[in-house]
């Protein structure tokens, strides 16, 4: 019981100091982690960090039908706590409970964590003998390696057509078969494509092992700015729930990890629908410049599965950099900076052509919204911004761009 209490205090350390790298690369979990260790081409403290970061992404349950809202809510209070860097009394309040339940949320929330992260902090939570981390660390681990991989624009009717032909030889297995409709050709969305074929490959091998006889449809649509990729087939009546460790919950990580949305209507002996809404490449691209890097991290949260590719810009100058090589459609824009303050970097960014065309929003703890409209910006949000005000900010003027 020590031993546990310990592993997760340390947990709990790290994610206190989620944002310093120097703090995290003398953290004992540095060590313990064996994947953390083994990352020559980052620092311990960047490696552990990323890793953390990522297993708090792979606990968001996201569109899935399954999520359960004690689950969200245990999200929400360590996302908001760990990478939003809210304090406890704000989280409770604008979830709707007290302090104490808030921070045992979090507790929870600590707990599952460990078991994301396999190894010894599993083993300390669910009482193994820490040899083989369970499959939701290895996953981790291999979404670790996959995500340094830089996104690119996918061709998806290929992926599917290689996909649909790579199960047939399972669904030849069972008697049935996978017949792919696609309404639109060339279609490109922006994604990882390993991690998109292995999630696609994943919930097609799902369905044909769950599917009662019989054909199962893969359709591909657009409907800007997303493809719509929909799964349906017919599950067999004695066919439960997915377990935690199959194929299908691991696609729904690797779905996540994407900022891809999906959903899944299962009904056994009746017709069964997976549906993914994928954005599509070309989507706008949002440069948000703030030196804060969690509430880049926190905007970043609000808008997955948004159809927005965003950057950041630690600095003005490295913001006027970024403006005039990606050209972005919208500009998020702090005011207090350690070079220069934002004010500046508005008249600048106006006085060039791709800061004229871009539509620029001012977000600051300076609550100025007329100076900072007499000075250029197109609107202005006051911090702390929640995530319907940021949503409304760049959706309602955008929609007619």
């Amino acid at each position: 019981m020590a031993e546990r209490e310990n592993l997760l205090a340390e947990l709990h350390r790290a994610l206190a100091h989620l944002d310093d790298p120097p703090y995290l690369e003398k953290h004992p979990l540095a060590t313990r982690l064996s994947f953390v260790a083994q990352t020559p081409e980052l620092s311990r403290g960047r490696a552990l960090r990323r890793a953390l970061r990522l297993a708090i992404a792979a606990l968001d349950p996201g569109t899935s039908t399954n999520g359960a809202a004690v689950e969200a809510r245990s999200y929400q209070v360590l996302y908001r706590w760990a990478v939003a860097r809210q304090g406890m009394v704000a989280i409770a309040n604008s979830l709707g409970i007290s302090r104490r339940q808030a921070y045992r949320e979090l507790r929870r929330a600590e707990e599952a964590l460990a078991q994301v992260l396999g190894g010894p902090l599993a083993a300390a939570v669910d009482g193994t003998d820490g040899g083989a981390a369970p499959t939701a660390g290895r996953v981790e681990e291999e979404l670790e390696r996959l995500t340094r991989a830089s996104e690119q624009d996918v061709d998806l009717d290929r992926l599917l057509r290689e996909a649909v032909e790579s199960v047939t030889f399972l669904a030849r297995d069972t008697g049935a078969s996978v017949n792919l409709r696609i309404d639109a050709g060339d279609i490109k969305v922006a994604a990882n494509r390993v991690m998109l074929r292995q999630a696609i490959l994943n919930l097609l091998s799902h369905a044909v092992s769950a599917q009662q006889g019989g054909g199962i449809s893969v359709h591909l649509r657009q409907r800007a700015p997303y493809a719509l990729v929909e799964i349906a087939y017919r599950q067999a009546a004695t066919s439960g729930p997915p377990e935690p460790k199959s194929p299908y919950a691991v696609a729904g990580q690797l779905l996540s990890s994407l900022g891809i949305g999906w959903t899944h209507d299962e009904q056994p002996g009746e017709e069964s629908r997976i549906s993914l809404r994928i954005p599509l490449a070309g989507e706008r691209v949002l440069l948000i410049v703030d030196d804060n890097e969690g509430l880049v991290a926190l905007f970043r949260g609000y808008l997955r599965r948004q159809p927005f590719r965003i950057y950041a810009a630690e600095t003005g100058d490295r913001a006027l950099e970024l403006v005039q090589s990606l050209r972005p459609d919208v500009v998020i824009l702090d005011v207090m900076m350690p070079d220069r303050d934002g004010w500046e970097v508005l008249q600048e960014l106006r006085a060039t052509e791709a800061g004229a065309r871009a539509r620029i929003i001012v977000c600051s703890i300076i609550n100025d919204p007329k100076l900072a409209l007499a000075l250029g910006a197109d609107a202005f949000l006051n911090k702390p911004v929640d995530r319907a005000s940021l949503l409304q900010a760049l959706g309602t003027p955008l929609s007619g761009r």
